[in-house]
């Protein structure tokens, strides 16, 4: 099995190779273009957004490169286009040329002095509206005026591998897959609760009401810890970290939370209940290998890198940002 794969693969890039040096040279990198495009999208309507185009230019492409190729690269079945053996096995290949033409551009800027492009940045909702969006982003546009930054917020974790983003912050480190993946910052964490709430209440772990974290397919370390130190039905589930620590602000009840939460606002307070210590929250930063060549990632990288870090030493100051003058 792996053996065909291989030779599939071998013969993609021979075809890739073929097709767009040919003696009629009509075939243009642009065509790899579309084709991985509808690959990552799944649809030829969805590649025509994400490029900008016509879905009749999507179409029309494909089947001049289907011609060049001698070959099917996707069957057309109710449920959209099911790419074939010779897609998949060229999109290996595809995205190594698309690598390069990239790191060759992102270079040419860089020659230039300039930083430019657009960068699709992955992490959680909750990440991005504390502190992303209100403390990091200006920055790095004043630094880089010509970059743009596209922001994909979610508790699940984007496919790097698939390209859904350039680069991602999380909160696990990633074992899967031919990525770059560094620590940044280690939190320490507390039960934290709002004062109002917590005012006049036993605080046992067995009278509070309990806010959890549970997110589908995903282990969350933290909701892990809660749920093997506490017999107890939480009061409140939900799949945002958002959501989790607004609810907490809200004083809805009590949360295991990172103690720099407790920045976010002064009424919330840690609470001390005779339970085991929580989990320590690392925060990776992670990129695919061949991105992180690229001067537009790797600036990007290195910004959040060297500003993210000052989470650990408290020196963000974060704030409510309703709070904030």
């Amino acid at each position: 099995m792996v053996f065909a794969i291989r030779r599939a693969e071998v013969e993609a890039s021979h075809m890739l190779h073929a097709a767009m040096h040919g003696p009629t040279d009509t075939t243009r990198w642009d065509d790899f273009r579309v084709l991985l495009a509808v690959l990552r999208e799944g649809s030829f309507s969805g590649a025509a957004l994400s490029l900008g185009i016509e879905q009749s230019t999507v179409s029309r492409r494909i089947a001049a490169l289907e011609t060049a190729l001698a070959g099917a690269l996707f069957d057309r079945v109710a449920t959209g286009p099911r790419p074939t053996e010779l897609a998949l096995a060229l999109r290996v290949h595809a995205e190594r040329v698309e690598a390069d033409v990239l790191a060759l551009l992102d270079q040419a800027s860089a020659q230039r002095g300039a930083i430019q492009g657009r960068v699709r940045l992955a992490l959680t909702e909750s990440f991005a509206v504390h502190v992303l969006i209100p403390y990091l982003l200006k920055p790095l546009r004043t630094l880089y005026p010509e970059l743009a930054v596209d922001l994909l917020v979610g508790e699940q974790a984007a496919d790097l591998a698939q390209r859904e983003a350039d680069l991602a912050l999380r909160f696990f480190r990633p074992r899967d897959g031919d990525l770059v993946a560094k620590r940044i910052t280690t939190l320490a964490t507390a039960v934290l609760g709002h004062r109002d709430y917590l005012e006049g209440r036993t605080l046992t772990p067995d009278a509070l009401d309990w806010i959890v974290l549970d997110v589908p397919h995903a282990v969350v370390p933290i909701s892990v810890h809660i749920s093997e130190q506490l017999n107890v039905q939480p009061a409140l589930r939900t799949n945002g970290h958002l959501a989790q620590i607004e609810a907490v602000r809200a004083g809805l009840g009590v949360a295991l939370l990172a103690r720099t939460v407790m920045q976010l606002d002064p009424a919330l307070v840690a609470v001390e209940l005779g339970l085991p210590p929580g989990p320590e929250v690392e925060l990776w930063l992670v990129a695919p290998s061949s991105l992180l060549r690229l001067p537009r990632v790797r600036a990007v990288w290195d910004f959040l890198d060297t500003q993210i870090a000052l989470l650990q030493a408290g020196e963000l100051g974060l704030k409510s940002p309703a709070s904030r003058g």
